[in-house]
Formats: structure tokens, sequence, C-alpha cells
């Protein structure tokens, strides 16, 4: 079993974060990470597969194959094990965010900011 350590990738992040709310076949998963985004992060088919691989071997999201109209498609799941290093990046995130805050609101309280 592969791992993936922390701090993950923007794709595998928002991978995750896409099947957190329902499992999702590849074209799927790629129109929920640019809606997540605003639009402002796109995943190609390539990216996307690579990591889903990655993730699979690191037991982090399963494949399933279900009949759809007659043909059949690979859906995407996210194991429980996914779901908490899921959760750990964002408690992660939430941090590099805090501190951001913090030290802008410092620095704008010293004049150590400056306008441009």
């Amino acid at each position: 079993m592969k791992t993936i350590a922390p701090p993950l990738s923007n794709a595998v992040t928002y991978i995750l974060l896409a099947l957190a709310e329902r499992d999702l076949h590849g074209y799927g998963i790629m129109q929920e990470t640019t809606r997540l985004s605003g639009g402002e992060y796109k995943i190609g088919p390539g990216l996307l597969y690579d990591n889903l691989r990655a993730l699979m071997a690191a037991t982090l999201v399963e494949e399933s194959e279900v009949e759809d109209g007659g043909e059949a498609r690979r859906i995407y799941h996210l194991t429980q094990a996914g779901a908490a290093v899921l959760d750990d990046e964002l408690k992660r995130l939430a941090e590099v965010v805090k501190a951001g805050r913090s030290r802008l609101a410092a620095g704008q309280t010293t004049g150590r900011t400056r306008e441009v």
C-alpha cells in the first residue's frame, strides 16, 4: 500500500472534496472540482486518473463498476481513510489561513505592510 503524505496537492485535495459528498465517475469529479473552486481550478483527465490511481493504491478512494443505460461506468468512492486524510488536510489549511490572517493583521497595525 502506498501512502500520500501531507501537505496534499491541490488536485488530490479537490478530488477528495469532490467525493466527500457523493460517489462520482471521472467526468463528474472533473466537473465538481471546477464547481468547488468557482472555476479557478480545473483537473484534466491525465491529472485526474494519475491521482485516482495513487489514491486507490493508498486505499483513500475505491473504484466500482455500475451499469448506466447498458454501459458499465467506473464510479469512485471516498473511503473512511480518505475522509480522515481530507479532514486532516482541511485542519492544516485552516491553520495556514489563521496564521496568515494573524500575520497580515499584525503587519497592518505595525505599519509593516505597504500599499502598492
